[in-house]
């Protein structure tokens, strides 16, 4: 399995068949669009943009107002939820179904009654939220027992209503004290105002509003006609009018709830819709004719030129070529096993591969499950993974993505439990396992064995890069770049073993030959790019000095190793903390379960989450670091990705 083969088309046809060209394109799929705009040299032969329909923006409208519509009937669904919606997913669809039944629905008909409806609702909430604001400014005069209209009503006399600080209440009284014209009453207090309602007739008047000034008095006008209580209570009668209503309009919003799969349906039909009205912004035209450029998969031409000609009817032009090997503009699309499929999203992480590399994919799988399964080395845990996977996967309706991910960790599962097997662990050694290594004791074989994995993980990825070379013609560059890397590499490995392992003399000297020719390669070749002599000594020097960042790696492999004996020694610290209090009656028991279940959970998930990450470093750093250099362009299939189905 490797990168799809592409073909690159031009094709001419009439502006007046765009549309229904489009349709056909987007049925079948498998179409990328070249941007013809940024063509300088197509641009000055006379060539124009394509003028994107008016329509497009209608349909954006649409867009926006199916969403506004599934998010307002949203509000009053009753989903299922956990295990059942789950269960339930998402639809699947063919474009063509899709397509028919979206167009069957008078979706605008539906925008139009739910938006009515949430107006009124919003009408009624505002008017509410108004009842109540009168409500809060209506309490503190309450006990008041006079009508407003009478407080306003006053000829001969001058009435203030307001507020005074509490911290001043004390100035307030002496303030309104000696007064003969003038009557106060404190009619309500909270914890920082008094309200406060004075009457003053005749020449006090002034005098009486100079001492409210004097307290920091503010002016409080009461709007209404009956006392303030009464007023109260016709407000409190309106809100339960209004509850009601606002009741009656949620009962009608709820009724329309089913309408909500319909609208969805709709919202992913006008996104493929846009899609292919915008699409004619990569195409370039004269008069009446349109050009038009893009990438097929190759075995897919025949198909793709089959569904022009039907579409068309021969009256049409197109040339077909064989994408070029060194382009970057070759748009990548991955076609893998169903085991590689799951590690796609790995490579799509770091980068998608140009087109005249190699799909790293199907060659890092296998690493990545042995570096995961040994830095989660557990029975316990990979039966949990895989009885989990396996449950969702059977049970569950999932989008393609969501399926792909899962079915990730269905896989490395079994690489914890066969890890779990030779180190003996079970749930932190909950049960004795007879293993193949004791990790406590053997760490030494252990740290060994990663070095070993490093090495062989390293060795690989450089016969991928003079694979990769070779394939690309360049046979001395892999000669130079790798033979010799492997001579100088083999060579020191070897002659270090003499440290710690006595070779026969022949083989240690063998191996210093062999390390010494290679590194005596690397300085004469490794800057043969570079100008002038002193540059191309220089940049050889410096490319033997890489020597160092392959010591460097091969120690980062340790962490597979130190992975495995952290989880497990943690797993093992919860089980001795569960056993500890396990022999203290019923509630010891009962606490040791607690311990169990809880302190096994935690280091499940750390020692998930750790060696996830840690292999992808691995993957990324060590194996990816030798000969991959990524940066290709993602295929972009010409269908919307869907948002509420799933379209095949």
């Amino acid at each position: 399995m490797a990168i799809v083969k592409m073909n690159e088309f031009s094709l001419f046809a009439f502006d007046s068949v765009k549309e229904d060209l489009l349709h056909e394109l987007q049925k079948f799929e498998y179409v990328h669009f070249t941007n013809l705009g940024v063509d300088e040299t197509l641009s000055e032969l006379g060539l124009k943009n394509v003028r994107v329909p008016e329509s497009l923006m209608e349909i954006d409208d649409d867009i926006n107002n199916v969403s506004y519509a599934i998010s307002v009937l949203s509000k009053f669904h009753i989903k299922p939820k956990g295990i059942k919606a789950m269960q339930e997913g998402v639809k699947t669809y063919t474009f063509n179904e899709l397509e028919e039944q979206a167009l069957s629905i008078e979706y605008k008909e539906i925008l139009g009654e739910v938006d009515t409806l949430w107006k009124r609702m919003e009408s009624l909430k505002l008017e509410k939220e108004k009842a109540k604001a009168r409500l809060s400014e209506l309490k503190p005069w309450k006990s008041l027992d006079v009508s407003i209209s009478e407080i306003n009503g006053f000829s001969k006399a001058e009435i203030f209503t307001g507020t005074v600080p509490k911290k001043l209440k004390e100035r307030f009284s002496e303030e309104m004290t000696g007064f003969e014209n003038t009557y106060y009453e404190v009619v309500e207090e909270d914890k920082d105002n008094l309200y406060v309602v004075a009457m003053s007739y005749g020449e006090e008047v002034e005098k009486a509003l100079d001492s409210l000034r004097n307290t920091s008095f503010s002016k409080v006008i009461i709007q209404g006609e009956e006392k303030p209580a009464q007023e109260m209570e016709k407000n409190n009668k309106r809100i339960e009018e209004l509850n009601s209503q606002m009741g009656d309009v949620e009962k009608s919003i709820r009724e329309m709830t089913p309408e909500i799969p319909r609208l969805e349906l709709v919202y992913d039909y006008l996104s493929n819709k846009k899609l292919r009205t915008a699409a004619a912004e990569n195409f370039l035209s004269t008069e009446n004719v349109d050009v038009i450029k893009g990438y097929i998969p190759t075995d897919k031409a025949d198909e793709f030129e089959n569904n022009i000609r039907d579409r068309l009817q021969n009256i049409y032009y197109m040339e077909m070529k064989e994408a070029e090997r060194d382009s970057d503009d070759t748009p990548i699309l991955l076609k893998n096993s169903n085991f590689a499929k799951a590690f796609e999203s790995l490579t799509g992480m770091y980068s998608m591969p140009k087109y005249s590399e190699v799909d790293p994919t199907p060659l890092l799988a296998p690493f990545y499950l042995a570096f995961f399964g040994m830095m989660a080395a557990d029975v316990g845990y990979g039966l949990i993974m895989l009885i989990g996977t396996l449950f969702v996967l059977n049970k569950f309706n999932l989008k393609e993505n969501t399926r792909l991910f899962v079915k990730f960790f269905y896989y490395l599962s079994f690489s914890v439990i066969v890890w779990g097997f030779l180190y003996g662990s079970l749930f932190g050694g909950i049960i004795p396992l007879p293993g193949l290594f004791e990790p406590a004791e053997d760490y030494n074989t252990l740290l060994i064995l990663s070095i070993i994995f490093g090495l062989i993980h390293i060795y690989f990825a450089l016969a991928i890069k003079a694979y990769v070379l070779i394939h690309n013609g360049k046979v001395k560059d892999a000669l130079f770049d790798v033979g010799l890397w492997y001579l100088a590499l083999t060579g020191a490995i070897v002659y270090l073993l003499n440290i710690v392992v006595t070779l026969p003399e022949i083989v240690k000297t063998i191996s210093l030959v062999v390390m010494i020719v290679g590194m005596v390669g690397i300085v004469l070749t490794g800057g043969r790019d570079a100008e002038g002599l002193g540059g191309k000594i220089g940049g050889g020097i410096y490319s033997l000095y890489g020597m160092s960042g392959y010591v460097g790696d091969f120690v980062s492999y340790s962490r597979l190793m130190a992975l495995g004996l952290a989880g497990g020694f943690i797993a093992g610290a919860v089980n001795m903390m569960a056993g500890m209090v396990a022999g203290s009656g019923v509630l010891g028991f009962i606490g040791a379960i607690i311990i169990f279940i809880f302190g096994q959970t935690f280091n499940l998930g750390l020692t998930l989450l750790g060696a996830y990450v840690h292999a992808i470093r691995l993957i990324f750093v060590e194996f990816f670091g030798k000969f991959y250099e990524g940066g290709g362009k993602r295929f972009s299939g010409f269908r919307s990705k869907p948002k509420y189905i799933n379209l095949k």
